[in-house]
């Protein structure tokens, strides 16, 4: 199979994340799986943790909630689960009850459950996640583009999307990753987490020692890592909230869904 085969999607048919996970014969990156569970790879590609086709997907091992880390391939949406797609060899679970264990083999057992449930047939997989020297496209290094290679083009969530806390509570930091135009991590950004106007009652940043405020600056770390200053639940609202993460004076951007609960007592 060609290497940049890997995780394009067969036009029209289900997207899954990795080898063997496939459901039908045929329904895998070059067409050639006879069975399911058979095919050689991904048929689609996503960076990280809620970065797919949907939000919310299934943990990866990297990050998510442990339910979440859980089901990794397996999310009730029409796209693909899972986190950073294909799923390499070596990896393992970061937490949950599969903490330290191999995410492709949990993804095996959950895909063989679900055809034993639909009374299917399914042959062995070509192997358990993608070799771990074989990058997918997104992690490849592509040629600088003229003026951009220090400058961020591209903005990832680092830590998990949609947050929970209840009025009045801390949430857990938010953390993008900043690359620039060859994919490395960029030091020395700065960015900015906003509020929208119309969330401004319903969340709020809080820096040490500082008035609160509906937008934080950070300058991203050696790793080209940006957290945000302490991101506080405000009044409790119905409806979403969110919080954009843009570069300064770049297009780059990614957001966050954060939730609000209602205070504890009144639920």
């Amino acid at each position: 199979m060609e290497a940049n085969l890997c995780g394009r999607p067969t036009t029209g048919e289900e997207l899954h994340v990795c080898m063997g996970l496939n459901s039908c014969a045929g329904q895998d990156a070059d067409r050639t799986a006879t069975m399911a569970g058979t095919g050689q790879c991904a048929t689609v590609q996503h960076v990280c943790h809620g970065e797919g086709a949907c939000r919310g997907q299934g943990g990866c091992g990297y990050a998510g909630d442990d339910f979440e880390q859980f089901h990794p391939g397996e999310q009730a949406c029409r796209y693909n689960g899972s986190c950073a797609s294909p799923i390499n060899e070596s990896r393992v679970f970061s937490g949950g009850p599969m903490k330290g264990k191999s995410v492709w083999q949990q993804a095996r057992r959950l895909f063989e459950a679900r055809m034993y449930a639909a009374g299917k047939a399914f042959g062995p997989a070509p192997g358990q996640g993608v070799p771990d020297d074989r990058f997918p496209e997104y992690d490849r290094l592509t040629p600088p583009q003229a003026g951009t290679s220090d400058k961020v083009t591209a903005l990832f969530r680092a830590s998990a999307d949609n947050p929970r806390a209840h009025e009045g509570v801390r949430f857990p930091d938010l953390v993008a990753i900043a690359r620039n135009s060859v994919g490395r991590h960029l030091p020395g950004a700065r960015i900015t987490f906003t509020i929208p106007a119309e969330d401004a009652a319903v969340l709020y940043f809080k820096p040490d020692g500082r008035p609160q405020s509906a937008t934080s600056t950070v300058t991203t770390d050696s790793d080209g890592v940006a957290t945000a200053d302490p991101l506080y639940a405000g009044h409790t609202s119905p409806g979403d909230q969110w919080v954009t993460v843009t570069a300064e004076d770049d297009d780059a951007r990614c957001e966050f869904h954060v939730t609000v609960l209602a205070p504890q007592g009144q639920q």
